[in-house]
């Protein structure tokens, strides 16, 4: 018969080998993104800033992309992605459907807000918006604020809906794509996101020498980070806290730096009031 302190022993045993075969389950969440400019180019400057979230916060940080909007909103809403890097139009959707949150917002050049841009080929004799009636025009997105709701609602202002007015349109899924297919002929209009332009121009993309902006919206709350309402607080509180303090860590600095963003802050639901409002406009029309 066994002793007790042969009991206690096979006890031991029984548990360390348990915990050899069973090791803490590593925290693992997805982080989609959204078809802001081409899907090359998103990963390329997303990967490094991935990388590091996970480094910091010791959860694994799955990258996923979508060509739609509306696909990462799927995402969010049933659970599969926890986090996403979205547009102003795309939160907008998801808050009014499911109650997505907002988690962070990028500040870029001082601001936490950006403009949609209208433009046209650089050899087009257009000047403004009431001269692309009966054109071909390029929308990105159909949940995109500014590459499809902003023009609509200049179109909504003129008391006329896009398949009235526009000869043709199309979807590009891509800010990028909307401006390569003004440059190279394929539609004589688009309306894009200004930050997506700007860097591009900074980039020195050919395309964007071969177009040229005839509108400028005004200011709207610029895209943030999001998160899925089914995620729960904690987790929500360390990627917050690691967004947060980036622009206080060399390494944290230097990937901002890439993507063109000065830090990130709390969100001011307040900044996406008039987005809301024009957002509303266009759905009651």
């Amino acid at each position: 018969m066994l002793n007790i302190k042969e009991i206690l022993l096979s006890l031991l045993f029984i548990i360390f080998f348990a915990e050899r075969a069973c090791p803490a389950q590593e925290i693992k969440v997805v982080f989609a993104i959204s078809p802001m400019a081409s899907p090359v180019s998103t990963l390329s400057s997303y990967g490094d800033f991935f990388k590091y979230l996970s480094k910091k916060t010791g959860i694994k940080i799955i990258p996923k992309q979508r060509r739609k909007y509306a696909e990462i909103n799927s995402l969010l809403k049933s659970g599969d992605a926890q986090f996403a890097v979205t547009c102003t139009g795309a939160f907008l959707d998801g808050r009014n459907e499911f109650g997505l949150e907002l988690l962070a917002v990028p500040v870029i050049n001082g601001k936490t807000s950006y403009n949609s841009l209208v433009i046209v080929n650089e050899k087009s004799s257009i000047e403004n918006f009431s001269q692309l009636r009966g054109k071909v025009f390029a929308f990105t997105d159909p949940l995109s604020f500014t590459g499809r709701l902003y023009p609509l609602y200049v179109l909504h202002q003129m008391g006329v809906i896009p398949v009235e007015f526009f000869h043709k349109s199309f979807y590009t899924s891509s800010h990028e794509k909307s401006i390569e297919s003004v440059a190279y002929g394929l539609a004589e209009g688009a309306a894009v996101d200004s930050l997506i332009f700007y860097d591009m121009e900074r980039m020195e993309h050919p395309a964007v020498t071969m177009v040229r902006i005839i509108k400028v919206s005004p200011p709207y709350g610029i895209p943030p980070i999001v998160v899925s309402p089914l995620v729960k607080k904690p987790t929500k509180q360390i990627i917050l806290t690691a967004l947060l303090e980036m622009t206080s860590d060399p390494e944290g600095k230097e990937i901002l730096k890439k993507l063109e963003i000065d830090k990130y802050i709390l969100p001011d639901p307040a900044i996406y009031d008039n987005a809301a409002q024009l957002r509303k406009a266009i759905l009651l029309q």
